[in-house]
Order: C-alpha cells, then structure tokens, then sequence
C-alpha cells in the first residue's frame, strides 16, 4: 500500500472507511443473495420464490400417469426441488395423458404429462392450446419393447404380419415406432392388425391370447418377463428410433403466458429430479408408489428404464412430428419451436 501523501488525514481513519465500505458492500450482497434466488426460496412471500423472482402460483396441480415417465415428478416433491423453487405442488393420477385435456384447459390442472403424439396431433387439430415446458421421458431399446408369450411363433418382424398387436391407443407412439420398424425390413406396415389395449392390460391380454403381441412399457415388461414367461423376440427400438422422445409436461399458453416465472421454477425443479433420478437408488425409492409394481421387481427393472432428458430440444422433439407425417398421422409438419417454451437462460 502506497503511504499516505504529507498533510493527508491520518491513516487510521482511512482503515476504518475502507473497513465499513467493506462491511456495508458484504450486506449488500448477502442481502441480494438472501432475497433474489429463484432457487432457495428463502424471504418466502405467499410460499414462492423469493425476491423479484418470486412465483405467481406456488400451489400448483401436476397431472401425471402411473408410469416410469413420472418418477422425476415424484423424486422432485420426495426431495424437495419444487419447495426449493417456491413450488408447492399437488399430484393428479389419470390413466392417459389425453385425459388432462380439458381439465388444462379448465384450469384444474396446471401443467400435465402428455405423450407427444396425442399432443402434437391435438395441435395441429387445433383442439389444444397448450406448449410444452419440459421434456419428460425417451425410448430406449430395453424400455420399450415387443412382447410375445413364451410359446409364440413370432421370431422376426416378418412373423407380425396378420397378427393382433396390442397398442395404447391408434396412431400412438407404439404403433408409429412399429410401423418404422416394418418399414425399415421392407414390409408392410399396415399388416398387423393393431388393438387398442392400455399398458397395465396388455400381459394379461397376451397371457389369454386376446392379442399376438404387445407394445409395452416397464413395469410391465418386467411384470410380463416373470409372471408369464414373456419375452422379447427381437429390438423394436432401433437405430432410427432411439432415444425416441415419448412424453413431456406441457402447460395451456395462457397459463404460461400470465405465470412465466412459475413455469421457469417448474422447469429448474425437473432438471434437478431428471438428473437425480438417473443416480443408483433413485428411481427405486419412488416406482413402487407411483406404478403399483412389487418392490421386489424393482432392481430388475431399473437398468431398463429410458432416458430422463435434463434439455428441451426442438430438433429432438421434430423427430416425432416427422415419425407422424411419414405414417399420415399428421397431413402437414408443424414447426416444434412454436409449441415449446425453452428454459430461461
């Protein structure tokens, strides 16, 4: 330090000058910390976040199905991640995403867990005002699946043709992804006839040869694997559909529109549980509750799980929309980046 120039105030009182603009610098810090974090929601006003960031509705309601799709929605409220961003959420179950519709669009619920092709085809019906806020949940070869019984004829995709194949719904995921796959063996993918059965029904349909085969999802497959000797006779996720995007939450535009702070807490609370979810034991503490599947069949069904995307990406999500418009689900694509709300920065 420079000594203080002749005739200069004594040294001291500089000391203490520079000591207090310190002390008054380090409160105002703390202060801004303590008060602007959209992330620890302390000086909670309302119960939302704090600060200028505070959220417009910390009570929100999330409607979500008894799927693998939601554990991160179950691990968030378990941990804490939606109490962190000011978030004090109230779960719905339905049985198809489809089912949140219109309570969306009444208000009853919030934000909602949809699979996309519902979405995107209610979209472009005009039926839906609604974006998407975060994205949920992928496909992966292990985690969804063709299965057959233990006994059944069905070796290669050519064996599928005549047969009754078990689908969620017509013109869903499943049935897209299985007509891609006959199509990449150069088979006709209208040739098997497709039924409408829902998940939880579909090892039992399969068990009292209602159907040939099933589109299915875990816990189911591993429900189906034990219980009755199902199987897997060849991948129906390949390389053209990997990683596939199958569901995501989604919100009405005028909800997101008059509460953009609350979905941007909604969006950092699932980044957090997408990441955790991932981590060894994670997924276990909250499956049994959500899906209804034995606790014991658990640690089978873990490592088969998709993925749990932490980004909402408009090109992964075009994926689907070319998978529609290549099968005539849609007549037109739709650009994905009109129906997407990105994280803030």
């Amino acid at each position: 330090m420079t000594a203080p120039a002749r005739g200069s105030r004594p040294r001291s009182g500089g000391v203490r000058r520079g000591r207090l603009r310190r002390i008054t610098l380090a409160a105002i810090v703390a202060t801004a910390l303590s008060g602007c974090s959209v992330l620890n929601g302390s000086s909670d006003q309302g119960g939302g976040a704090s600060g200028n960031n505070q959220v417009e509705k910390s009570a929100i309601t999330i409607g979500i199905l008894q799927t693998p799709d939601d554990a991160p929605v179950e691990l968030a409220k378990v941990d804490g991640f939606f109490h962190s961003v000011g978030l004090n959420p109230t779960i719905k179950i339905f049985k198809q995403g489809p089912d949140m519709y219109p309570a969306l669009a009444n208000g009853s619920v919030d934000i909602a867990l949809t699979n996309y092709v519902s979405f995107f085809t209610a979209s472009a019906k005009k039926t839906l005002n609604a974006k998407v806020v975060a994205d949920a949940y992928a496909a992966t070869p292990t985690a969804f699946v063709l299965l057959v019984g233990p006994n059944s004829p069905i070796k290669t995709p050519a064996d599928l043709q005549g047969k009754k194949i078990a689908i969620q719904a017509a013109n869903n995921i499943n049935q897209l992804i299985l007509e891609s796959l006959l199509d990449t063996n150069h088979l006709n993918p209208q040739s098997p006839q497709y039924l409408p059965v829902h998940f939880p029904d579909m090892p039992a349909a399969l068990a009292s040869n209602q159907i040939d085969a099933a589109t299915e999802l875990e816990p189911y497959i591993t429900e189906a694997e034990r219980n009755q000797g199902a199987h897997a006779p060849f991948p129906l996720i390949t390389d053209a559909t990997n990683d596939m995007p199958l569901s995501g939450y989604i919100a009405s535009s005028s909800f997101i529109a008059q509460h953009p702070r609350t979905i941007a807490a909604f969006q950092q609370a699932m980044v957090k549980a997408n990441t955790a979810i991932t981590q060894p034991g994670q997924a276990a503490r909250v499956l049994p509750q959500l899906t209804g599947v034995a606790a014991d069949l658990v640690p089978m069904l873990v490592p088969d799980l998709g993925t749990y995307p932490t980004s909402l990406d408009a090109k992964r999500l075009q994926r689907v929309v070319t998978l529609m418009t290549t099968y005539g689900v849609l007549t037109q694509p739709i650009n994905v980046q009109t129906l997407m709300v990105p994280p803030a920065s």
